[in-house]
């Protein structure tokens, strides 16, 4: 009885159960633990069984060896390693590819078909004679020598003063000294464009596509840096230039005929091979443009044309504006054949959808220009020195647009002019480079993303004119004629395109790629992870849940 007693308390003491025996000897510590949740042991119960059933039938590799009682755990640390390492390796090269996909997702290359020339015009032709004055309207060299030497009076002489430093805006060289006093006309565009060489002095014979045409008729004025100049194929002012935002005085060219073309959509339908600006089916010799110009001995003048006389000749787009930096010489008494390829870019519908900043190139009617109605690189380029310049130096060149009231550069504000283009070309020179922020003052003048580039190849020899019996131009001491022949390489073209170098498709598959080689894993894969997650535990908790009912109905 004593013993008993003892051990009665002893179970009390300890807070366990005792044993249902004549001794009451304490339980076993397994026997005498308390009994957990009903419902925390079933959801564990559950639990565990969705897990086994999930390592035992996925297909993702190395789930199935972590499960069963006969693997050791040696085995389980086995293939949790290597099933981590191939998930991290996995997710790893998913990431590149998505990383690669998301900063650079166009890729530009050869069209797989040809396209013909007759869709894209003929380029625009910008002629710039060297010789800028009839000598009989001034005699710039004699003139120069004397305003240098101070022998000539301002106040008589007034005009003939503003008519030369008008005209040594246009030399290639800073001639003037500048310690000197300068004169600021307040119509330089006038005196340029009074003092200009008359086209039918500059024009003997045009031909386009092997007919003769009236050269005022397929040559129209136009301003550029060094001057008036003719210009072939250009579009008109209308098409081009947003004119209440410009002085009333600055007229880009003479053009006047609407244009049928526009870089984004091509050419109207129903314009045919009369539309505007030109365009030709054929290429070679006969296919283009040929041009004979006049150059009058009397008129030639070396001083201000670097020794140099003849004419400047630049290709451009029709809806850009003409820009004499990349151009070609026609020295006087010579012929050249420039033969043309057309480097013409276009882009897909689905690359079209990215961000500017993505596909590196924007849309004519994209970006907004002040100027200029039409984006393009060069109108863009143009426009931002115009504005650099202004705000820099308080006046802008006679060539470049610019709003009322802005003042015209004079002489004395050339080196700051200079300036402000070598600034500009330093800022798009550290803005190509990564490793530098973007500097305050870019324009971020992207290209087209349908563009045309007029690439050339040009061959000259010495033109014995004189012995051609058929030109209208008598043999004569007192002119100088030039030729130039302007025309396709070829009637088709291979066009370059921008496209997307991986869609969405491409990328779902690189990483069902990624995923099945290193894992096994598919679509499938996934949706089966997300039923074990949701649907299936639900389906087992009402299956237990009718058992329960059914075995309270028994009863």
């Amino acid at each position: 009885m004593q013993r008993q007693s003892f051990n009665t308390a002893l179970c009390r003491h300890k807070a366990v159960s005792c044993c249902p025996d004549t001794n009451m000897s304490p339980c076993s510590q397994k026997a005498t633990r308390t009994p957990s949740n009903p419902l925390n042991e079933k959801i564990r119960l559950h639990s565990k069984k969705i897990a086994v059933e999930f390592c035992d039938g996925t297909p993702i590799h190395g789930i199935k060896h972590l499960i069963g009682k006969d693997k050791l755990l040696v085995e389980r640390i086995w293939w949790i390693t290597f099933f981590v390492l191939s998930l991290y390796f996995c997710f790893n090269y998913i990431h590149s590819v998505y990383e690669r996909w998301l900063i650079d997702p166009i890729i530009v290359s050869f069209d797989h078909q040809a396209a013909s020339i007759y869709t894209i015009p003929f380029p625009a032709v910008t002629i710039c004679p060297e010789t800028k004055v009839k000598a009989s309207e001034l005699n710039v060299s004699h003139t120069f020598m004397l305003v240098r030497n101070g022998e000539l009076n301002e106040t008589i002489d007034k005009e003939r003063v503003q008519k030369l430093m008008a005209l040594l805006q246009l030399c290639d060289l800073d001639l003037y000294d500048r310690s000197k006093k300068t004169f600021n006309d307040t119509d330089m565009l006038s005196l340029l464009r009074n003092m200009s060489i008359p086209s039918f002095e500059v024009f003997s014979a045009c031909y386009w596509k092997g007919r003769q045409r009236e050269c005022l008729d397929l040559f129209k004025t136009s301003l550029t840096d060094k001057g008036f100049c003719y210009t072939f194929n250009s579009l008109a002012n209308n098409d081009i230039l947003r004119k209440e935002e410009l002085d009333p005085k600055y007229a880009f060219n003479s053009e006047t005929r609407a244009s049928d073309w526009s870089l984004d959509a091509g050419y109207t339908v129903g314009a045919g091979s009369h539309s505007f600006p030109h365009r030709t089916i054929t290429g070679g010799y006969h296919g283009g443009l040929a041009v004979t110009l006049l150059v009058n001995t009397s008129d030639v003048d070396y001083f201000c044309g670097n020794s140099f006389q003849g004419f400047k000749v630049f290709l451009h787009m029709p809806n850009e504006y003409p820009q004499p930096y990349h151009f070609f010489r026609i020295p006087m008494d010579h012929e050249l054949i420039v033969t043309v390829n057309p480097y013409v870019m276009a882009i897909e519908r689905q690359a079209q959808q990215y961000p500017a900043d993505i596909r590196k190139c924007y849309s004519t009617n994209e970006r907004y220009l002040r100027f200029f109605k039409i984006y393009t690189k060069q109108n863009c380029e143009i426009e931002c020195l115009t504005n650099y310049t202004f705000n820099m130096c308080g006046c802008v060149r006679f060539s470049m647009p610019r709003p009322p009231g802005v003042p015209i550069c004079s002489l004395r504000d050339n080196p700051c002019y200079r300036k402000a283009l070598v600034s500009v070309q330093k800022i798009e020179a550290k803005a190509v480079d990564e490793s530098e922020d973007t500097p305050e003052g870019y324009c971020n003048c992207l290209p087209t993303c349908n563009d045309i580039e007029y690439q050339t190849q040009v061959s000259q020899a010495h033109w014995e004119w004189e012995r051609n019996v058929l030109e209208k131009q008598s043999p004569s001491a007192s002119v100088h004629q030039s030729k130039i022949v302007i025309h396709f390489k070829q009637p088709n073209f291979i066009p370059l395109k921008r496209s997307e170098i991986n869609g969405l498709s491409d990328m779902i598959a690189n990483c069902g790629g990624l995923l099945g080689l290193f894992m096994g894993a598919s679509i499938l894969s996934v949706v089966e992870m997300f039923y074990y997650c949701t649907l299936r535990p639900y389906a087992i908790w009402r299956l237990s849940k009718q058992e329960a009912v059914s075995g309270e109905e028994s009863m």
